[in-house]
């Protein structure tokens, strides 16, 4: 099956995934200081209902991610394709990183934070170091990303020798964590002790998100999808079949373990999850019906899900302290939360601009270098990786 180069869908779940993040961080903003407060100190209480719910935002991020990328790499193979995929990735990832880091940093100095000390957040930032703090709290997901990316590269160094399928990196990553999110939930159901709560504070510290335990079955999933959608044979879609399903429990386990919501909230975040993940593989499945149905509207989407990453850049510590400025003009908090939200867009849509210049800039480059030495699979991959991610 001959892959289409861009999927509405896709673009639209983007977009949809940034804000659900947007408002669960909204929702905690405070009116009177540019930080996480309290409900009954936060700047937007009718935002209330996202608080934690739209965190799972970040989970349909990662499935997207695991399709895409299975998308992009499936015919890599050999160091050549692995070093252009991972430089690919660095031109999809670093500039609006570095970008929207500069941005946080003279946002929060000017608010009045001590200087030297967010200056090591933002250098941590900028090198995607794998400890944090980080300027913005949602580079932490982006580390995690850029792990990912590296298992995949490295699968495609080894592809050359062992020819095999890219379902081997779901295979391995989706058992690991299958795994971890067992165990956690076996500790979770465990009367409560003082060495029991240690021992899941200890399981749930960064490193095992690092590792891909955490969020692993949900990068799994999406390359899984991919591959199902590919597959035309029938045995094999049984069996992919089959660990996508236990790929699907495995992700209802981290959701409902992974943050302090009530059962009602996690049933919900659960329910929107999955509804995203059906419509991506809808949307991808019936990909020219519906261009062919949104005609030139198409590219309202495709702008949308370009905008969505310098949204999900900007909305968290610049956002902070943008609802604290115009907060402190005493405007209702309806009105407040539209400027703010106003504020964050046209800065989020000024950056994909110049995001998209240095991208095209740095593409030209590594596309010439590529087609000195670079593989049919690695040209037809980088045209995949500029049109899907």
């Amino acid at each position: 099956m001959k892959s289409h180069r861009n999927y509405i869908a896709i673009d639209l779940l983007r977009i949809f995934a940034a804000l659900l993040v947007l408002l669960n961080h909204f929702a905690t903003f405070g009116r009177d200081t540019a930080s996480v407060v309290d409900p009954d100190k936060a700047a937007f209480g009718f935002l209330n209902t996202f608080a934690e719910l739209g965190a799972v935002g970040v989970e349909i991020f990662f499935v997207i991610s695991g399709f895409v990328i299975a998308l992009s790499a499936s015919s890599l193979q050999g160091l050549p394709d692995a070093i252009q995929f991972a430089r690919l990735r660095a031109v999809r990832i670093l500039p609006a990183l570095w970008l929207s880091a500069i941005v946080s940093l003279v946002a929060r100095a000017a608010y009045g934070d001590e200087f030297f000390p967010r200056f090591m957040d933002f250098l941590r930032s900028i090198s995607m170091s794998p400890k944090g703090p980080y300027i913005d709290g949602v580079v932490w997901s982006l580390v995690v990303e850029c792990v990912f990316y590296a298992i995949v590269s490295i699968f495609i160094v080894c592809r050359r020798r062992s020819g095999a399928s890219i379902k081997v990196v779901a295979l391995m990553i989706g058992s690991s964590s299958l795994i971890y999110i067992a165990a956690m939930y076996v500790l979770n159901s465990m009367p409560t002790s003082m060495d029991m709560s240690e021992l899941i504070s200890l399981a749930s510290r960064f490193h095992f998100k690092i590792l891909l335990l955490q969020h692993g079955v949900f990068f799994a999933l999406g390359i899984l999808v991919f591959c199902y959608r590919e597959d035309l044979e029938r045995r094999s879609r049984a069996r992919l079949g089959a660990f996508i399903g236990i790929l699907c429990i495995g992700c209802f386990g981290e959701i409902m373990i992974s943050s302090e919501r009530d059962l009602a909230k996690n049933l919900i975040a659960f329910a929107i999850w999955f509804i995203c993940l059906c419509v991506m593989y809808a949307g991808t499945k019936n990909a020219k019906a519906i261009d062919s149905l949104l005609g030139t509207r198409k590219y309202v989407a495709k702008y949308l899900g370009g905008l969505s990453y310098p949204l999900y850049l900007n909305h968290y510590s610049t956002g902070m302290v943008i609802v604290w400025v115009i907060s402190s003009f005493g405007f209702p908090p309806a009105v407040t939360f539209v400027l703010a939200f106003a504020a964050v867009l046209a800065l989020s849509a000024g950056m994909m601009w110049l995001e998209r210049k240095i991208q095209r800039s740095l593409t030209a480059r590594i596309s010439s270098l590529a087609s000195v030495r670079a593989t049919p699979a690695l040209r037809q991959g980088i045209v995949r990786q500029a049109g899907t991610t």
